[in-house]
């Protein structure tokens, strides 16, 4: 039997990611109004059109810079399983492989953007402007991702920050639109008045509704860690089998002078219950991390008295462990452990049944 201890990655990973996704958005909505308005050809005395042209290449640099920052800090993140490969090559992940696959496709289009642009003086020109089209497919498609893999969408200022800069950018292309030819322009009003109605119906019913996370992908051992928060305060409040619960505590990681590696999981019922599990695994770690056990030690009880029940580990299959205890008086309980160990932390859910 083994068990893996990943740690589920440092916070500050996850908020530099979000926080990252969101100005890349922003710089990204900012180059393609200005792209527009340059596309017009609009200038004054006090704004002339290379000042104008050389900000939208800046912005689009930082743009680029911060979208890095985003993947960058996305991958280095453990808590969901992306790779590196998955930010580049669209929908081949395992964490919401869909929207996430949007998220790559924009990111490859933008990469194509920056290399040809560092490149301009060697190809040609009609190549380069047939590219440079791509920055422009690339920002909705960026939407559609932040909307459907972002975390904060529900929180509102994802949402927030997204239809600013969706008005903006709706605003500049109706502009551009206005000075087109009555063909054409009648083709992109019907496409400006679908894109709002199209999310008008589908945000309620996707991003925006109850349960998105576990219909956009997200594996299970996520969701639990955050089914473990929502529903704490549903745990029983006394300690009666059969039952299941929602338990938190510490790893502790030790190694004694034989080269034996220790885990132990210090485990209490959250939302306010009474009963407590301690899980003590001994063994031999293993060069991948974790440890291959060789012995085990389980109490469980009432706080009152936690080691009411005494046993082993029965069975240990990843991160989920079946174990048997007996009372004093003979009764005997089988315990099933869910866990999502976070760094030196765990949480987990537990099911108690007759032996």
């Amino acid at each position: 039997m083994t068990l893996p201890l990943a740690a589920a990655g440092a916070p500050a990973l996850w908020y530099l990611s979000r926080g990252s996704g969101a100005v890349s958005l922003i710089l990204l909505s900012t180059a393609v109004v200005l792209g527009i308005v340059d596309q017009r050809r609009w200038r004054s005395e006090r704004w002339p059109r290379f000042t104008l042209h050389g900000l939208h290449r800046w912005v689009s640099l930082f743009a680029v810079s911060f979208l890095s920052v985003h993947i960058g800090s996305a991958v280095l993140d453990s808590f969901a399983p992306i790779g590196l490969l998955d930010a580049v090559i669209p929908f081949r992940g395992t964490y919401r492989p869909l929207w996430l696959g949007f998220g790559a496709l924009a990111f490859d289009m933008l990469l194509a953007v920056t290399i040809t642009s560092l490149l301009k003086k060697r190809i040609a020109p009609r190549t380069w402007r047939t590219v440079h089209w791509l920055s422009y497919a690339a920002w909705p498609v960026a939407v559609v991702h932040g909307l459907g893999t972002g975390s904060d969408v529900r929180a509102g200022w994802l949402l927030a920050i997204t239809l600013a800069c969706a008005a903006a950018v709706w605003i500049a292309v109706f502009v551009r639109v206005m000075g087109a030819a009555s063909g054409p322009r009648l083709v992109s009003f019907g496409a400006l008045a679908a894109v709002p109605l199209a999310a008008v119906v589908w945000l309620p019913q996707g991003p925006l509704a109850k349960g998105w996370a576990s219909r956009a992908g997200t594996p299970a051992r996520l969701l639990l860690t955050r089914d473990v928060t929502r529903r704490a305060a549903a745990a029983p409040a006394q300690f009666h089998v059969p039952f299941s619960a929602y338990l938190g505590g510490t790893v502790t990681e030790s190694s004694g002078a034989s080269g034996v590696a220790r885990v132990e999981l210090a485990m209490r019922m959250t939302g306010g219950a009474s009963a407590a599990a301690d899980v003590v695994l001994e063994g031999t770690p293993l060069q991948s991390g974790g440890v291959s056990v060789r012995s085990s030690r389980v109490t469980l009880g009432p706080t009152s008295d936690p080691r009411r029940y005494r046993g082993r580990v029965v069975s240990l299959q990843g991160t989920n462990i079946e174990t048997e205890a007996t009372d004093r008086a003979g009764d005997t309980v089988r315990a099933d452990f869910r866990l999502v160990l976070d760094q030196s932390k765990v949480q987990c859910t537990v099911s108690v049944v007759r032996g």
